[in-house]
């Protein structure tokens, strides 16, 4: 047993050694390059060089200038001066370190197995075969534990799966307590296995730390198996929050986890040599041969799924999306490949120049992105559960179905259809849930803005640079960033919840075409609504931008200084503004008018078509556009409020029977009161008025009727179409304009007389204005007929 175990770790070593012989030129050619590259300073946009020597510090001290410009230029090419003296003497540092691991090479096994040797009592490499058996024993009886709590979360929790069809926030309940149980799970057992670890594993202290290190990476691969297993959900596709099919999902699951095995080997045994004590130049090999593995994983993973994350970069819109959206989704592998392998060549470089942050780098993304997609999901959870709960839910429809079938059996109906209450209580929610939605979309778009914020700043950290220190500039620009957030947030949710009463403030009905003047114009609330919008969104803006000035450094104070001389002159120098401001905020106040209907203000006519905070825009019937300043309104006559009373005068025959006429105009009325498309518009129907004028040629009789505002033209041709044909029917004639002229008889001379033109001009006189007299008398301007 002792001579195989032997043979084992020779040929181990000898794999080893020439595994790092085809190693090291590579990391010193990737070295050399990503060093002539960089351009990293003591802070380290990147970090890529961030332990630069207390000398260089000291050194680069700029001294007080006699000469501020001489001086200035002098202190700056001296700076960079010792900049360049200073990453020169890394790169010789760097040549050194990579050397000396070249020619220690050829003894690094030698060394290792000496080192490994050493670790046991007697000289050989029993210690790790009697390690061995009692770890396996400990993570089988660890992994019994962690079935057995599975196996109770789902005999419990099993009411918490339906296959069917969930809303997102189900979804992602079951994910979330999925996981938690996970890692419940987990920690019994790490439990169980580090309390077997203890009792059984008796061996030296190198025995306890490869004991130690071999449970750590289990538990390492364990928790990531939990993360992707919830996140891709393979085996659950009814509760898959992302857009994947089964075979994709499946593929990247698998090799997420294949990856992350080989990659946890690995830092397992980069873990375990520094555990050790064995050689630093193979601890380092060991690092950066772990690095370039992961590297080369992730790219092939990369690679392989580019279609179908891309698909997921794009969305819903698909082909649709955003430009910057569509190019992402065909070159992010591409990106993520460069990424990696600059992250591979900067760690490399740590590695052998011992900087801090050197591990991790190639795999910092992923752990950023997992964490921001948690976070992500836990505030849509919350904003489902808490925030906003949702309306449209199977809970919702049914305790609606319920109240409706309750109002039905209270009304007294013995027949109580359940499906139908099923459908109403369904679409209940449907609108009720659709009025939340713009703000559901608004929160959405703010979690998903936190959760990328979140990862840039895990992503950040990783790469040992802290973007949330406020004395920082990149700091700085992150508070005002966050502020520009809170803005944005505020300004859109005013948008969205003014905007939304708006649209359910307007009129119901479509534009009446037939409604010449005077139509129903718009709410109170809704003329008043979009001022008040503007108004808070200059607030907002304002408000924003006086605090990012503030973090800029900029002294806010003169501003509002300025704000009040600003204010002061324009109150003593623009007097018509102030009064046409004032005069229409107590216009607004008093509800002359509303956006939508037809008033006339004296100097124009027409519909309020736009309100501002000094002037009012008018739509003449015509189409002329015309805008008016408060200030000039002397009065407002209003069309469109309440009622319109519309009175039509026409002339019957002197045998007219006025009776008949009455009835048949008062059957007419009701006629066209119950019509089904008719009868709605009028509020008082049709009335005689009976005769109201007696002229030479004719009786001049007069109908009026009620309506709604605007619908009263519309009426109209109604009502003059109908009379026509009833009186056609019952005999009833109208009367036209007629001219007596007198005719000379043969006692008289023949030819023209002087008088007979001036009769006739006088008959012509009388007869138009007789016709002027009925469009008075029916309330037409006769400079302005419709």
């Amino acid at each position: 047993m002792t001579i195989k175990a032997e043979t084992l770790h020779q040929t181990t070593l000898e794999l080893s050694s020439r595994m790092m012989g085809l190693l090291l030129p590579l990391v010193a050619a990737v070295f050399w390059m990503a060093l002539l590259s960089s351009n990293a300073d003591a802070q380290g946009a990147l970090g890529i060089l961030t332990d630069l020597s207390s000398d260089k510090t000291e050194a680069s001290a700029p001294a007080e200038p006699a000469e501020p410009a001489a001086e200035n230029a002098a202190a700056g090419a001296e700076e960079q001066s010792r900049t360049m003296e200073f990453y020169v003497a890394r790169a010789l540092k760097a040549r050194d370190v990579v050397l000396q691991i070249l020619k220690s090479a050829p003894d690094l096994h030698e060394t290792i197995g000496a080192t490994l040797r050493s670790k046991g009592g007697h000289g050989d490499m029993g210690w790790l075969w009697a390690t061995l058996p009692g770890v396996v024993v400990a993570i089988g009886l660890g992994l019994l534990g962690y079935r057995l709590v599975l196996m109770w979360g789902r005999k419990h929790f099993a009411h918490r799966y339906s296959e069917g069809v969930q809303p997102r926030a189900d979804k992602l309940s079951y994910l979330f307590l999925r996981g938690l149980l996970m890692l419940a799970g987990l920690v019994v057992f790490v439990a169980i296995a580090g309390l077997i670890l203890l009792f059984l594993n008796r061996g030296p202290v190198s025995a306890h730390q490869t004991a130690i290190v071999i449970l750590s990476v289990t538990t390492l691969f364990m928790g990531l198996r939990i993360v992707f297993l919830n996140l891709l959900v393979p085996n659950v596709p009814s509760h898959r929050v992302f857009a994947l099919s089964d075979k994709d999902a499946l593929g990247l699951y698998r090799s997420l986890i294949v990856g992350t095995a080989v990659s946890a080997l690995a830092l397992a045994l980069c873990n375990w040599m520094d555990k050790l004590g064995l050689p630093k130049d193979a601890h380092k090999l060991a690092l950066i041969a772990s690095a370039l593995l992961s590297c080369l994983i992730l790219t092939g993973i990369a690679v392989a799924y580019r279609n179908a994350i891309g698909a997921l970069i794009r969305g819903e819109a698909g082909e649709q999306a955003p430009l910057w959206r569509r190019v992402l989704s065909r070159s992010w592998h591409l990106v993520a490949a460069v990424y990696f392998l600059a992250a591979w060549a900067v760690s490399s470089i740590r590695i052998l120049l011992d900087l801090p942050d050197a591990t991790g780098l190639v795999v910092a993304p992923l752990q950023a992105l997992l964490m921001a997609i948690i976070a992500y999901g836990l505030l849509v959870l919350l904003i489902d559960r808490v925030l906003l709960p949702r309306l449209d839910t199977p809970k919702v429809q049914a305790s609606l179905a319920a109240d409706i079938e309750r109002a039905e059996a209270t009304e007294g109906e013995d027949d109580v259809d359940p499906q139908a209450a099923q459908s109403q209580a369904e679409a209940e929610a449907a609108d009720m849930e659709a009025h939340r939605s713009p703000f559901r979309h608004l929160l959405d778009h703010g979690a998903s803005i936190l959760a990328c914020f979140g990862g840039l700043v895990i992503l950040a950290r990783l790469w040992g640079v802290s973007i949330t220190d406020g004395s920082t500039y990149v700091g700085g620009m992150i508070e005002i960033l966050l502020i520009i957030f809170l803005g944005y947030m505020a300004y859109k949710a005013v948008e969205v919840a003014i905007d939304g009463r708006i649209a359910k403030e307007g009129p119901g009905e479509e534009k009446d075409e037939e409604a010449e003047v005077g139509g129903a114009g718009e709410s109170r609330i809704a003329t008043l609504l979009p001022i008040f919008r503007n108004f808070l969104l200059i607030t907002i803006v304002a408000i924003a931008a006086m605090v990012v000035l503030s973090e800029m450094g900029v002294n806010i104070a003169p501003l509002f200084a300025g704000a009040g001389v600003v204010g002061l002159a324009i109150g003593f120098g623009a007097q018509t503004l102030i009064r046409d401001i004032f005069s229409g905020a107590f216009y607004l106040l008093d509800d002359a008018f509303r956006r939508g209907e037809y008033i006339d203000i004296g100097s124009a006519k027409g519909v309020v078509e736009k309100i501002s905070i000094r002037s009012m825009q008018l739509r003449h019937h015509r189409g002329a556009l015309t805008t008016i300043p408060f200030g000039e309104i002397q009065h407002v006559e209003n069309f469109s409020r309440d009622w319109a009373m519309m009175k039509l005068a026409f002339r019957v025959t002197y045998d007219t029977d006025v009776e008949k006429m009455r009835k048949i105009i008062k059957k007419f009325g009701q006629e066209l009161l119950d019509d089904e498309y008719y009868g709605p518009m009028f509020l008082q129907p049709l009335k005689s008025q009976g005769i109201l004028a007696m002229e030479d040629s004719a009786m001049i009789a007069r109908v009026k009727f009620m309506t709604k505002p605007g619908k009263q033209f519309e009426l109209r041709k109604v009502v003059y179409a109908g009379l026509q044909d009833l009186f056609e029917k019952n005999g009833i004639k109208f009367a036209h304009k007629q001219v007596t002229v007198r005719v000379a008889t043969g006692d008289e001379e023949e030819g023209p007389q002087p008088g007979d033109a001036a009769a006739r001009a006088a008959a012509a006189g009388a007869a138009a204005a007789g016709a002027l007299e009925e469009a008075v008398q029916d309330g037409d301007d006769p400079a302005d007929q419709l």
